[in-house]
């Protein structure tokens, strides 16, 4: 294996990756919809000016995926049908779609079912309880490989060997071999993204560890950060996995942090096929 520049995260970012940027516009809608005394018709027209934002949005909220039984033709008529924390989380999408442009279809493919996944999850697991009205796992799936698109752009002979040895096999799981050929891992990039995109705490701890939800402190983090995991592994055992590398065992202490039974892990994967349907729809909003 080529001997290539370690980093750590700090350097990564100093010297090597520069984090994409939220848009003014988006920056802005995000601030309206967090101020209570924010008028519908001054939501309205913020997202109404952003085109791109508003198209997608208005395609997702006319999506089956999300079944809504009725033709939304206005960002006024989705945002009184469906109330603010909705239409964050549909901002959010929005935008992570738009970057996404830049991803590999097998990833992307990936990204959008693990979207499915973590919705899945947590209309079954605790999170159902934790997670407020109009919250949504789907934004924790389709962000939570993200850091894998800066490695592959800033990065590209890093991630070449990256993607050979985990195709050869024997080195590890895939951050295992990140943290060998880089020194930091997709993990840890994507919650750095999250964080500089402001999004909520619990977003950016799921992000980053994903991979190891054990090492999460609070109760609440920890179990949110398990469902990822869990939903993450789901799909790429159903075959969605985003470079085709070996499955590795799930270590098993994940299934409780996440609060799952054998019962409710029967329930998610039923859940999960039922809308597998729709993952093909939802990566045509992807890019521009």
């Amino acid at each position: 294996m080529e001997e290539l520049t370690k980093y750590t995260i700090e350097s990564l970012l100093a010297e090597t990756v520069t984090l994409p940027s939220l848009s003014t516009s988006v920056q802005n809608i995000l601030a309206l919809i967090e101020n209570p005394d924010t008028k519908l018709a001054d939501l309205s027209r913020a997202i109404s000016l952003d085109p791109s934002i508003s198209f997608k949005l208005l395609r997702l909220v006319n999506s089956a995926y999300y079944g809504l039984g009725q033709k939304i033709t206005s960002i006024e008529h989705a945002i009184v049908l469906l109330g603010p924390k909705v239409i964050r989380n549909l901002v959010i999408t929005a935008t992570i779609f738009s970057q996404m442009g830049k991803m590999a279809q097998d990833m992307v493919r990936h990204s959008v079912a693990v979207g499915v996944a973590m919705d899945a999850v947590s209309s079954v697991s605790p999170l159902k309880e934790i997670f407020a009205k109009g919250d949504t796992g789907f934004v924790f799936g389709l962000l939570h490989d993200i850091g894998k698109m800066l490695l592959g752009e800033f990065l590209p002979k890093h991630w070449a060997s990256v993607c050979h040895c985990a195709k050869e096999g024997g080195y590890g799981s895939w951050v295992a071999i990140e943290q060998q050929i880089i020194g930091v891992d997709h993990a840890q990039v994507g919650g750095k993204i999250a964080e500089e995109w402001k999004l909520a705490e619990d977003l950016c701890v799921a992000v980053q560890y994903h991979h190891e939800p054990w090492s999460v402190k609070s109760e609440r983090q920890q179990l949110i950060s398990a469902s990822l995991c869990v939903a993450d592994y789901i799909v790429r055992a159903s075959g969605f996995s985003a470079y085709g590398h070996e499955l590795h065992p799930l270590r098993g202490d994940v299934w409780n942090m996440a609060g799952l039974n054998n019962r409710k892990i029967i329930d998610i994967i039923n859940l999960y096929f039922d809308k597998h349907s729709f993952i093909e729809e939802l990566m045509n909003y992807t890019g521009s």
